[in-house]
Formats: C-alpha cells, sequence, structure tokens
C-alpha cells in the first residue's frame, strides 16, 4: 500500500476524500476476493479437500496470527503513545462488549435460527481489524495511526479468543470456564510479548524481524483461501438470499460505528485516535468467524456467507462512515 496516497481527514475537501477512500478500498477488496477465489477454486476442484481446510485453520491460528500480532507492537516506546494507546484499548475493548450486547437484542429480534445466532453475534461484535483493517488505516492515516490499530487489534485478540470463542463454540458455554484456555494459546501469548517488547522497547536482529514478518505475512492469503474454500462447500446460489443477514450487517456497519462516533466525537480530542476507532469499528465482519466455525463445527458456512457479504459491502459503507469523521 505504500504507493497509495495518504489522504488527511481535515485538509482536503469531502468529495475527494471519498474518491480517495473509495479506491484504496477497492485495492484491498479487490486483493483480498482475488485470494478468496483461488480458494473457491481450489475447494470446487478438490485440490482444498478437508485436511487442506483444517490445516490451514491451524496454520492460522497457531503460527501467522501470532506473528501478525507480535511484528505489529515491535517499535520503540513513547510515554504519550503509549497512554493514548492504552486508552484506546479500553474504550475498543467497551465497545466490543457493547457490540455483544447490540447482537444478543438483533438475534432475538430477529428470531434467529439456533444454528446461526451465535455466528451472527460474533460477526456483529467483531471487525476485520487486521486483515483489512491495517491497509486502510495506513493508506487513510498514515504508519503513525498503527500502533492505535495495533492496540484495537489487542482488544479484538483479548476478547474473540476468550467471550467470542466461548461463545461461538456450542460444546464450551456450558463447560467451566478455563482462564488457561484463553491466556495461553499462541495468540495471546503472542499480544502479552509483544505488549513487552513495546514497552521494553527491545528490538530482534534484522534477519529474526524479516523471518517473522514473512510468516505475518501469510495471514491474509491464507485467511482469504480459506473462506473462499469454505465459500466452496455451500451452495453458491443461495449465498446472497435471505433478508435477515442484511439486518444484521445493517447493525453490523451503520448503527454501531454511528452511535459509537457520537459518544466519542465529544470525549476524543485525539481526532487519529478516535478515527481509528470508528473506522475499525466499520470494518467488515472478522475473518476469524468462519475460522472459528469452522474449527468448532458451529455453521461455518453460514460464517463464510456472513465474512464474504460484508467484505463486499464494506466497499460502500466504510467510505461512507469516514464522511461522518
Amino acid at each position: 500500500m505504500g504507493y497509495h496516497r495518504v489522504y488527511c481527514i481535515e485538509s482536503i475537501e469531502k468529495g475527494e476524500y471519498f474518491t480517495g477512500f473509495f479506491n484504496t478500498m477497492l485495492f484491498s477488496l479487490i486483493s483480498l476476493m482475488v485470494c478468496l477465489a483461488a480458494g473457491f477454486i481450489g475447494r470446487l476442484t478438490r485440490i482444498l479437500g478437508d485436511g487442506a481446510i483444517s490445516a490451514m485453520t491451524d496454520i492460522l491460528l497457531n503460527i501467522s496470527l501470532p506473528c501478525t500480532i507480535f511484528i505489529a507492537m515491535v517499535r520503540p516506546f513513547s510515554a504519550s503513545l503509549f497512554r493514548d494507546s492504552m486508552f484506546v484499548l479500553g474504550v475498543f475493548t467497551v465497545i466490543q462488549l457493547a457490540g455483544y450486547v447490540f447482537g444478543i437484542i438483533t438475534v432475538k429480534l430477529l428470531r434467529a435460527d439456533p444454528n446461526v445466532k451465535r455466528v451472527w453475534i460474533f460477526a456483529i461484535m467483531f471487525s476485520n481489524v487486521g486483515y483489512m483493517g491495517y491497509p486502510v488505516i495506513t493508506a487513510v492515516l498514515g504508519d503513525s495511526a498503527l500502533i492505535y490499530a495495533s492496540m484495537v487489534n489487542m482488544s479484538f485478540n483479548i476478547l474473540a479468543y476468550s467471550l467470542g470463542m466461548r461463545l461461538i463454540d456450542p460444546n464450551r458455554g456450558s463447560a467451566k470456564f478455563d482462564w488457561r484456555r484463553i491466556f495461553l494459546t499462541p495468540v495471546m501469548i503472542a499480544t502479552v510479548i509483544g505488549l513487552i517488547f513495546f514497552v521494553t522497547s527491545i528490538s530482534l536482529p534484522e534477519p529474526v524481524t524479516n523471518g517473522v514478518k514473512y510468516i505475518a505475512d501469510m495471514t491474509t492469503p491464507v485467511s482469504m483461501l480459506l473462506l473462499g474454500a469454505i465459500l466452496g462447500k455451500s451452495d453458491f446460489r443461495g449465498l446472497f438470499a435471505g433478508w435477515k443477514v442484511y439486518a444484521v450487517l445493517l447493525v453490523k456497519h451503520f448503527i454501531i460505528p454511528l452511535a459509537v462516533l457520537a459518544v466519542l466525537k465529544p470525549l476524543i480530542h485525539n481526532h487519529m485516535a478516535l478515527s481509528v476507532i470508528v473506522l475499525l469499528c466499520a470494518m467488515p465482519a472478522a475473518s476469524v468467524t468462519a475460522i472459528f466455525a469452522q474449527k468448532y463445527n458451529s455453521g461455518a458456512e453460514q460464517a463464510a456467507r456472513i465474512v464474504f457479504i460484508s467484505t463486499v459491502l464494506s466497499l460502500v459503507t466504510v467510505p461512507v462512515i469516514s464522511l461522518f469523521l
């Protein structure tokens, strides 16, 4: 994304800003859809069987995602940046918990089928803050905004791999809550180590850093390949059918981001931090919605469907939300 113009919200006309933002979103979306299409074709041609899908799921959750989280947090320490970052971490944690409440209310109002309500709540609660959020934030706000995005991602990881995982696994809800299964996962371990590196300004030798980055760079393409492969197992003709899915995405893409903006705008004077929070709230449903659903056999096809539709809709909805900043 380095060759994209960085668009400053405060210094250009709204029309030019919308065009630039739309182009950035389009670029990201096309790149993601190419990877998704490859996974879809791979499934249809039986190159990617059930074993490959299971292996990709394990690679994402246990190897590439932890590397992505860790490398994003390895940067020089700054006290003011740390203070603002911790504030963003806390605010976004509250937002995601509010999303959980919004999700419960939404599925009750829609009288959702028990087989899909877990997926719908998870999709409302968690946004694609990493795979799609990072490139958009970088292109629109610049590299300096990535520390805030990293804190949002940390909040995402803490809740997605605790409350979110418990939510989407139908067998875990009745089990005793085990904190070790939350904080001893590769993702959470990488988050804690990454925070230590940031606070202490520890740096790694360049060959090691490059190696971790190589692994981290796998996360986006492999997640899209997995999503495409899961979609390849479903009836593609019914992909866009059903009005209830769009009602869920209305809450996801408009109601929650606009409510967040209305509440936070008078309270947060750091415009960059506010922009990161609102834009990442407006991102499409998290790809791990489908990854977790696949891992725990909890409506994987429905999860892949809502992630796909949400990602396509975000091409328009995210630039529209940005106009209110």
